[in-house]
């Protein structure tokens, strides 16, 4: 089962899947697929709630 994360200003949503694959889709229509420090380069700002979320499928 998919985590969102929740980050102040983005445009679409963010989920962390069980196998600690981030899950960014956009408007619904656009997806894309990041390693965690992918994210976390894309939004600093998130990177506690990621680590966060990623602790606790460990």
């Amino acid at each position: 089962m998919a985590r969102e994360i929740a980050i102040a200003g983005l445009d679409g949503t963010l989920e962390v899947n069980e196998d600690g694959e981030l899950i960014y889709t956009k408007s619904g229509l656009e997806t894309e697929v990041l390693k965690p420090e992918q994210a976390i380069e894309r939004w600093p700002s998130a990177e506690r709630q990621i680590r966060q979320v990623l602790a606790t499928l460990e």
